[in-house]
């Protein structure tokens, strides 16, 4: 019988508000460049993340991560990049026990 290690199967760029160095004009300029890979593993919506009614963006994608405590603690600097698409990081649910982070993510505007 084979034992499974990893249960995150999929791959997503993590990214971090930081200065990059526009090819064009040869000035810094505020973007996000990618620190690393990330394994995620999808979760789902549920129609009470979907009609929440906050001041915010609509979380439109749930994916369990890794516990990090870095973007744990300053999540509004990090964005996630899956496939092309853009996301912003509006909550985080974390589990301690299993050291696994739930995040709620929404579309960049």
């Amino acid at each position: 019988m084979m034992i499974q290690t990893n249960k995150l199967r999929w791959m997503a760029d993590l990214l971090r508000l930081g200065e990059t160095v526009d090819p064009e004009t040869d000035r810094v300029v505020m973007g996000y460049p990618k620190v690393r890979d990330i394994r995620y593993n999808n979760i789902g919506v549920t129609a009470t993340d979907k009609f929440t009614t906050r001041e915010t963006n609509e979380v439109v994608k749930k994916i369990e991560v890794r516990l990090d405590r870095d973007i744990e603690n300053n999540q509004k600097d990090y964005r996630i990049r899956i496939g092309e698409r853009i996301y912003n990081i509006e909550r985080i649910y974390v589990r301690e026990d299993d050291r696994v982070m739930e995040v709620s993510l929404s579309y960049v505007n």
